[in-house]
């Protein structure tokens, strides 16, 4: 169970991280003054809450889910993270121009499930002895 939960922990740093980095430039355009630096704390502390919480709530479920049915592979996590970015692409997006912004959550949801996975695959062993 520690496994998973640096899984969690490591993954939502690595995301809060990655969207922290990804938001500067949005954050800060031509002709507006420079935010101060403990703005960006700011903004990285409630991303970082935010991603550990759907990491506790969906990537316990995702967990729970794949390594009952015995799926629990790079794979498989990777499209866990990734089918929910596609549905709200192709169903919830309205707004011309946004499809571009995708791009950043697919990567996203692809650093998030392989973090994921990378740290929370020593949990999932499976015994190879022969009964």
């Amino acid at each position: 169970m520690k496994n998973l939960a640096l899984a969690w922990l490591v993954s939502s740093a690595a995301f809060a991280i990655a969207f922290g980095g990804w938001m500067l430039p949005w954050s800060t355009p031509d002709g507006v003054h420079v935010l101060h630096w403990a703005d960006h704390l700011r903004m990285f502390l409630i991303v970082l809450a935010a991603a550990l919480t759907c990491q506790f709530v969906y990537g316990g479920l995702v967990y729970f889910v794949l390594t009952r049915t015995g799926l629990w592979s790079i794979w498989t996590v990777m499209a866990a993270y990734l089918i929910p970015v596609l549905i709200i692409d192709h169903y919830g997006i309205d707004i011309p121009g946004v499809a571009r912004a995708i791009i950043a959550w697919i990567a996203f949801a692809c650093l998030v499930a392989g973090v994921s996975w990378l740290f929370a695959r020593k949990e999932v062993r499976v015994s190879a002895d022969m009964p």
